[in-house]
Formats: structure tokens, sequence, C-alpha cells
């Protein structure tokens, strides 16, 4: 059986983390699988928006523990660089839009997998649990960083160190997910926003992932700089050149990536 489903719906790649079994923990083959399946997402036809989500009712509970995992030892951070950090750093890097959908409990790495996407939304049973405190173990999946960037020092120090469930509603309400929705409507409105995603100027979505990215550890001038080159690039496509003209026009935008 396949850990990680894709299919395409138009111009929107679907990927569904597929071991339910286990809540879709990072075990066996899944995480080479997550990686391949980003890949592919740049290959021709190349899609233009992407959602993740999870097959049954969790997204994805973090690590799958059993077999050798104790007796890895320092070894484990060699494992996390060669699986876990290779799958953040691929959906950061993604130069299209990740739409990532939390169905029921993101645990772990799994904050982390959903927390890289650009535009995460969750079901209103949806729970984000960094459950490593309770295990004595540290964090991973980029949640170090995450967490920190959404929602403060404050808020992202009492969840990891105490470990406790944060709810849908209140995930919406400290900024750490864009949205929430009723558990039946999820998937149709991650479909939504990915479609419209998909719609528009692909170029300059990727150019605005790149500099929301890069102006984290940036100073001012240097955001600056960056801001002024990206726009260059941005203003020889045939996309700015429609986006301007449908403005004027008083129409609707038919961008191409080009």
């Amino acid at each position: 059986m396949s850990m990680v489903l894709t299919e395409r719906r138009g111009a929107v790649a679907v990927i569904t983390l597929n071991n339910p079994d286990q809540y879709n923990a990072l075990g066996g083959s899944l995480l080479d699988e997550l990686g391949g399946a980003l890949d592919g997402l740049t290959e021709a036809p190349r899609a233009r928006a992407v959602v993740i989500t999870g097959a049954g009712k969790g997204f994805c509970s973090g690590a799958q523990f059993g077999g050798d995992a104790f007796d890895a030892g320092n070894g484990i951070a060699a494992r996390i660089e060669a699986t876990l950090n290779p799958v953040i750093e691929k959906l950061r890097r993604l130069p299209i839009p990740v739409v990532v959908a939390v169905n029921g409990a993101a645990a772990g790495a799994g904050v982390g997998i959903a927390l890289a996407g650009d535009i995460v939304i969750a079901a209103r049973s949806a729970r984000f649990i960094l459950s490593f405190v309770r295990l004595g173990a540290a964090l991973d999946g980029g949640t170090s960083l995450f967490l920190q960037r959404s929602i403060g020092v404050a808020r992202a120090r009492a969840l990891a160190m105490l470990g406790e469930p944060l709810s849908a509603e209140v995930a919406e309400k400290w900024g750490l997910i864009w949205k929430v929705t009723e558990d039946a409507d999820l998937l149709p409105e991650a479909l939504n926003i990915a479609r419209r995603l998909a719609d528009g100027p692909s170029i300059g979505l990727g150019l605005i992932k790149d500099q929301l990215e890069m102006a984290w550890s940036a100073t001012v001038p240097d955001a600056l700089d960056a801001e002024a080159l990206s726009q260059g690039r941005a203003f020889v496509t045939n996309d700015l050149r429609e986006g301007v003209a449908a403005f004027m026009q008083k129409r609707t935008a038919r961008f191409e990536g080009k």
C-alpha cells in the first residue's frame, strides 16, 4: 500500500498522507514517498498549487516508535537529517503555493509538516499537540521556529514545555493557522483556496513566497533590496501585463504563469 497518495484536480495537486491505522505516523516509507511526491509537483504537467491532508481521522501523529528507535542514540540526528528535514525544506522551497488541510490531530513532527505550508486551515475537530515533552524528547520538524514565528515566544514556550493540546479555534485566534472550517467543509474549502491560487500569477506568487521566507532574517535594507529585485523580475512577466490590463479594463485577469 502506498503511504502517500497523489491526485490531480486540474491545476491543483492533492497529496494525502495514507497511513490511517497509525494516524499517518511518519514511519515506514511515508517520508520518502512524501518527498518524492513533492518532487513530482514540478514535473510536467506542472501543478500550480497543492493541497496536503491526511487520510482517516488524523492529519499526522508524528514519529512512529518501535523497532530500533530507542537504540539509535545519537544516530537519530542523522536519521532526522536524512528523512524529515528534507521534506520540511522541500515544502518551504516549493515554487507553488502549499495549502494544508489539517483533519484531526497534528502531533509532534506532524505539527511541523502542517506549519511548513503557506496557508493552513483546520477542521473544527483538529488539535495541534507538541507531544515531544510528553516523551522526554526535543522539538523537531521545524516546530522550534514555526511556532515562535506564528504565535510569539510566550505561547510557543508554553505549548512546547507543557505539551497541552491546542484546539483549532484557539489556533486560529492566535494566528497559528489561517482559518477553521466545519469538518465536512475542510477539503472543499482547501480546494477552493488552492484553485484560487492556481488561477493566480504563479511567478508572482513564487516571488512572494521567497520574499516572506527571506525577510524573517533580513535587515530592513536587505529586505528593501530584495523587494526591488523581485519586483524587477515580476515586471518583465506577461502575467503582470495581463494583471495591469485587467485592472484597467475592470475584468478578471487570466494569468498563465509566464
